[in-house]
């Protein structure tokens, strides 16, 4: 009994904690990502509007509106606002805002971009990411004239793909 609980012993001692916790951290952004409908957590990120304290504001392709904490997304669920109405009167509420605070986040709620969702994948994302234009892939329509887009050459390409499978 007793080896057995040194070799118990011995193996979390070898355990890299901080690389475990790294990985754990990792992989809760990956899944705050996949909640909100988007494809990695640096997407949601660039696609969000920050707005001070760790706080974030994204606006959906549904047109529903996202409040998360990146430092507390775990411990916090994400607050979901049907209209932006509904999201200043909660934070007037929750956070005790003063009028200029208030002016200051309609103001970040302007500069916030509708994000689109991908008609491949489903994913959401920001039409204006300035890493799209950096690729070349800004405006990737369904077809031309089309509002529908893709979010990438790739879901493009298995959109294509696709439909001559089925033809």
């Amino acid at each position: 009994m007793s080896d057995h609980r040194q070799d118990w012993e011995a193996a979390l001692d070898s355990i890299e904690w901080d690389e475990v916790l790294e990985e754990v951290g990792e992989q809760l952004k990956t899944n705050l990502a996949a909640e909100l409908r988007f494809r990695t957590y640096e997407e949601l990120e660039r696609a969000s509007q920050f707005l001070g304290a760790g706080y974030y504001l994204t606006h959906l392709s549904d047109g529903t509106w996202a409040f998360w904490n990146e430092k507390n997304y775990v411990e916090e669920d994400v607050q979901r606002f049907q209209d932006p109405k509904a999201f200043i009167q909660y934070v007037i509420e929750q956070f005790q805002f003063n009028r200029e605070q208030v002016e200051s986040l309609i103001e970040s709620m302007r500069e916030a971009r509708q994000m689109k969702r991908c008609i491949q994948c489903g994913f959401d994302f920001d039409p204006q990411d300035p890493v799209r234009e950096e690729l070349g892939i800004d405006g990737i329509y369904a077809e031309e004239g089309a509002s529908e887009e893709f979010c990438s050459p790739q879901c493009a390409i298995e959109n294509v793909v696709q439909e001559m499978k089925e033809s």
